[in-house]
Formats: structure tokens, sequence, C-alpha cells
């Protein structure tokens, strides 16, 4: 009871931002999560000093200031995204789409989209709105995604009434169920997978910047399975409510015979797509994430850049 009784307690402020988000106008709601992201980037000075790392490891600038620009602005894009979301879930429909969001779709890549019963992989990164990006692509087919179920159950079935996902299937991360992934694929789905973080377990290393990083296997491995196409796609932020929908061409392989050589093929075409895309919008990338570990992450930084008053902890 009382277990219960706590889990309530801590989602009342949920409760109330939302309530807050939803009687806003849409600019006034973004302006305020961007300050809230600015707020975040002076009160988590670890999360800070990883992500002004990670920009610099990247090789996107070797500009000390201009690092700090862009890991700032991710700070900020990273705030924005909720309140994106609960503003175009309901917002974006099939037939409000076309007055909200733009495409960069490669032609090829459309018409595997198009094509009736043609199952695809649809790979993203933490770029962008994510959130947004299945649920757009859900209105050509239905898409089965992996996500991690929230700690406080009264938060999942609120956030799951609020946001209902009627073409999306929600897969929990580390599902037990084997064939969670290859059914969707097997029934013309699209399965949809982020796969830029670091993998504890069950990853293997490719370069991720011309850096050795531990990747996630799973789009490779469902791609040698079932041979259904690779699709990398994001969902760009252009202004107020203002998206553009882009992907890649589609990824794939003749399997060699070599399936560890294969996977590890198809992983790091996938990272080379995810750097491009990067690339386009670095500000809208989720750089406080510790991408790389152990010598890779090796980096020298001067104590007094990070410490002193000119330094990334000032504004």
């Amino acid at each position: 009871m009382q277990s219960r009784v706590l889990a309530f307690l801590e989602v009342l402020p949920l409760l109330m931002a939302v309530g807050m988000v939803d009687a806003m106008p849409a600019r006034l709601a973004l302006s305020l999560s961007r300050g809230v992201g600015r707020l975040s980037w002076l009160l988590l000075p670890k999360r800070r000093r990883t992500a002004w790392t990670n920009v610099l490891l990247s090789g996107i600038t070797t500009d000390e200031s201009e690092a700090k620009r862009i890991a700032r602005a991710s700070f900020e894009s990273f705030a924005m995204l909720s309140v994106e979301s609960l503003k175009a879930m309901k917002l974006i429909t099939p037939e409000t789409y076309a007055a909200h969001v733009t495409e960069d779709i490669p032609e090829a890549t459309r018409a595997l989209i198009n094509k009736p019963g043609q199952p695809l992989i649809f790979a993203s990164a933490h770029l962008g709105n994510w959130e947004l990006s299945g649920h757009i692509i859900s209105f050509s087919k239905p898409l089965v995604a992996v996500a991690r179920n929230l700690d406080n159950p009264y938060a999942q079935r609120f956030l799951k009434k609020r946001n209902p996902r009627r073409r999306i299937e929600i897969v929990a991360k580390h599902s037990q169920d084997r064939l969670a992934l290859l059914r969707p694929l097997r029934s013309g789905k699209f399965l949809g997978l982020i796969c830029d973080q670091h993998a504890a377990s069950n990853g293997i290393e490719v370069r991720f910047f011309g850096r050795p990083a531990k990747t996630v296997v799973s789009p490779a491995r469902m791609h040698l399975m079932t041979g259904a196409p690779i699709i990398f796609g994001v969902c760009f932020r252009r202004g107020p409510m203002q998206f553009e929908m882009a992907a890649s061409e589609p990824i794939s392989i003749t399997p060699s015979g070599d399936r560890e050589q294969d996977i590890r093929a198809i992983t790091q075409q996938i990272c080379i797509v995810t750097e491009r895309f990067i690339r386009r919008h670095p500000e809208q990338y989720l750089w406080a994430h510790r991408r790389w570990r152990g010598p890779a992450a090796d980096l020298s930084i001067p104590t007094r850049t990070w410490d002193s008053p000119a330094s990334p902890t000032s504004s």
C-alpha cells in the first residue's frame, strides 16, 4: 500500500507538467522547455562535460567554444523533445501532415515504404525528435518499436492513455520473447530500433566518428534473418511544430557466408549513415550520453579550459 501511495505521489508532478503544456500555446511551451534545457546545462556538470567532450571526440569541430555551443544547444533540444511530442502526437495526423512536415526521402526508400506487405527495419538515433519519427512513420504502415517501460506504473498508464499509439506496438526492452522482433517483419510491418547508444552487452565494436564504439547489432541480425531492408530515418526540428522527415537510401547486403563479418559490415554502415545525419544538425543530437568508453574516450582537455570563467560552464 505504501509503495502504491509513493508511486502516485511521484507521478503528480508529471500530471501537473502535462496539464500545463496542454494549456499553453505551443510556442510558449517550447520557449519554457528551452529554458529548462539551459538550466539543466548549468545544474548537471557531469552531463555537461560528457556532452562537450563528446562533440570534440566526434571531430565535428575542434574549436572548444563551438563545441560548447553545440553541446549546450543539445541540452535545449532534449528538453524541447517532450513538449514537442506531447503537442505533436495530437496535432500531426495523416490529414494535417503536409502542414507540419517536409520530407527528404530518396525515391528508392519511398518505394519500399509504400510497397504493400514490404517489411522494413527502421533504424534511428537520439537525433531530432525520435519519438515523433515513430509516430510519423506509422502513418504508412504499422510499427513495432522497442522501448523501456517506465518504472512508475501510474506514469506508464497515464502516458499510454494520453498518447494512444493506434498503429504502434511497443515491445519491452530486454523482452524474453525471442520472436518479438521477428514477427512484425514476417507479417510485413515496420520494426523500429534506436541503435546509436553504447551497447553494454551483445554489441560489437565498430567505428563511430572514427573511434571504436560498442554498438547495437539488432538491425544487422534482423536484416540477415529476414532479408528486410534497413532504412535510417530521423525527424529534424525546423521550427515551432515544423519538422523534416529525412531518411537514407536502403541499406542491405548480400550475405557472404561469414555471419559475423556480415553483422559487422552492416553495423558499420549504419554508423556511417548515422554520422552523416548527425553532421546535418549536431545541435539536435543527444551528446550527453557516454557513447565512447574506455581508451576510446580518452581526450586531453586542459583543466583551465573547463574550470575557468570563460569555460563551457559559463553562459
